[in-house]
């Protein structure tokens, strides 16, 4: 068996070749990891964090509703809030809104506000800054055609966001809203469960998360008595912009 005898210069030039390819590696990844939270921590808290609730000691707050699939939960929340002639945000992704154009319309007319849910339910932080902006704006044309006015909310899906994802919202018009309290109905944890998180949990300009969707079963079964124990409590309903009104925004992670 013969061996090939490689020179000692040969070795060095391939050990110094592979020192500087693993450090331009980790380089690249301190810079992606570190380097993007040093950069994020400079940034103001309403370029960090989404909108969460609003600074007042007003006993106010917006119940908010996220619809992205299904035609017989939606019908349902809609017909309830309009009997009691509450207010309330709906948060809808452009594919549903573009299949039920009617309902987008009564919802409307009933003076419930319309937010942007984005069209493809997916994390933000995956999506390049392209991606996120022509996720917002396709919906944007959709919500603006039925509604005739231009959205300036998005809840993004699964409530995922970073400053990137942020910054890439407001850079086509959007401020990034999530919650202060979420009620867990997508869970279908049990009715009481739901009225329980609401009821107990809200706050003076609180932001609810609900959902409007067919794959939450009992969201509409909670509703009815969270509206009035929260009424009982003094309460009143708004939409998130109308909640604007009432303090300063309060941004957090």
């Amino acid at each position: 068996m013969r061996f090939i005898t490689v020179p000692h210069q040969m070795l060095r030039r391939v050990a110094v070749a592979l020192a500087a390819a693993l450090l331009v590696v980790l380089a690249w990844h301190w810079g992606k990891t570190y380097g993007y939270r040093t950069w994020a921590a400079t940034l103001p808290l309403s370029d960090r964090y989404s909108l969460r609730d609003v600074n007042t000691t007003q006993k106010v707050a917006a119940l908010t509703f996220d619809i992205s699939w299904g035609t017989v939960m939606p019908a349902k929340v809609v017909h309830l809030l309009a009997a009691d002639h509450v207010a309330a945000t709906f948060f809808l992704s452009g594919p549903w809104a573009k299949q039920n154009p009617q309902l987008v319309r009564e919802m409307v007319k009933d003076g419930f506000e319309i937010e942007s849910h984005g069209w493809a339910h997916v994390n933000y932080s995956e999506l390049s800054t392209p991606q996120i902006e022509a996720n917002i704006m396709k919906t944007n044309q959709v919500l603006e055609e039925l509604t005739g006015k231009r959205p300036t909310l998005v809840r993004p899906p699964n409530g995922d966001f970073n400053s990137r994802t942020i910054l890439a919202a407001r850079a086509v018009g959007y401020t990034t809203v999530t919650w202060g309290t979420d009620s867990l109905d997508w869970m279908n944890p049990g009715v009481a469960t739901i009225i329980s998180r609401v009821v107990t949990r809200i706050h003076p300009g609180d932001i609810v998360l609900l959902h409007a969707s067919d794959t939450c079963k009992q969201t509409d079964l909670a509703l009815p008595t969270i509206l009035r124990q929260l009424a009982a409590k003094g309460y009143r309903l708004v939409t998130v912009n109308q909640l604007l009104t009432y303090g300063s925004p309060n941004y957090r992670g």
